[in-house]
């Protein structure tokens, strides 16, 4: 997804040619002051998709070459046999229909799973050619372009490729990873992360708490949340 980083604002000291000069102060020694633990929330950011808006009314869009569920439509080369002209927002209903400098990007409703398209000129139209890199992703990226073929030609899309489809147990975790850096953001400590979503009522206290395998396994959870903001997320659009 195209996002933005975090802004950063410097302040610089100007000082003056006649000003007069004092001789400086001996400096005190500072007193030593443990780390300020750093909230997720802290520092300015910037949101591609706004988080208060629910995923299911406004999806995010993904980057084609790190999303290889996004099929990529150009106007075929010259030689290819004339089609009508195919606007890709009537292969499906809309949900997001987005252009900016890098094309167009298009996610269609379909009964067997959305369809993401991206078109480098948004003006393209007639007959169509679907883009594929050879890459690691090549299986994944021939099995969604399959579906918008199918589509092309009128009939269902079908399912979505099985790596695009986590069951019932992986919809649970990623829940629940979800709702970790919910409180990890509101500043939870790990023994709150456990009272409050992982083991309620354990009741673990000083020594107990500190020498617990549920200790542990809230510490792995808190860690696999965190990887999944930074970096995890682009293992699921690949479907790993």
């Amino acid at each position: 997804m195209l996002t933005s980083r975090k802004s950063f604002f410097g302040a610089t000291q100007t000082i003056g040619t006649n000003m007069t000069t004092w001789p400086a102060r001996p400096q005190r020694a500072r007193a030593r002051t443990r780390p300020r633990r750093r909230s997720l929330g802290d520092g300015g950011c910037s949101f591609a998709i706004d988080p208060d808006v629910c995923a299911a009314h406004t999806p995010a869009l993904w980057r084609p070459d790190l999303s290889p569920g996004t099929v990529a439509l150009q106007s075929a080369p010259a030689g290819f046999s004339p089609s009508a002209p195919v606007d890709p927002a009537s292969l499906g209903p809309v949900l997001a229909d987005r252009t900016d400098k890098r094309g167009r990007h298009l996610v269609l409703a379909d009964p067997g799973g959305r369809l993401r398209l991206w078109l480098p000129d948004p003006a393209a139209r007639g007959s169509l050619a679907i883009l594929l890199a050879p890459d690691q992703d090549y299986p994944l990226r021939r099995a969604a372009a399959d579906r918008i073929v199918r589509r092309l030609h009128g009939t269902s899309a079908g399912a979505l490729p099985s790596a695009f489809r986590p069951s019932d147990f992986q919809r649970g975790r990623l829940a629940l990873l979800l709702r970790l850096l919910d409180l990890l953001a509101s500043g939870h400590s790990t023994r709150a992360l456990s009272e409050a979503a992982i083991y309620p009522g354990l009741g673990l206290h000083g020594a107990n708490w500190r020498g617990a395998n549920e200790r542990r396994q809230v510490q792995r959870l808190r860690d696999e949340a965190l990887h999944l903001a930074t970096a995890g997320y682009l293992d699921l659009l690949r479907g790993r």
